[in-house]
């Protein structure tokens, strides 16, 4: 049974450079739907959609009075805002 943790650890630590490796050098065939993704979730039906889902989630929370639930739907709409520019500066300097 240790032998086989060992082996997962192993396995565990190398995934990351065998997807850095991958990610330099192939991928091309899905640029266009990368544009894609990006230009929606940083366009406006991105912003839409954060701003909704603050906005539903602060409703929920006065309805329920559940105010854990209005700091979710603020950290939603700020995340949903920023998070595509956030994973395009992580994944942009890692390759």
């Amino acid at each position: 049974m240790k032998h086989m943790q060992g082996i997962l650890m192993l396995g565990l630590l190398l995934i990351p450079g065998l997807a850095v490796a991958a990610g330099a050098t192939t991928g091309s065939e899905f640029q266009d739907f990368y544009d894609f993704i990006n230009n929606a979730a940083t366009g406006f039906l991105g912003r839409a959609i954060a701003i909704t889902g603050g906005l539903i989630a602060l409703g929920v929370a006065a309805a329920t009075g559940r105010y854990v639930m209005a700091i979710g739907g603020v950290v939603l709409a700020i995340f949903g805002s920023l998070g595509p520019d956030i994973v395009d500066a992580i994944f942009g300097a890692t390759i």
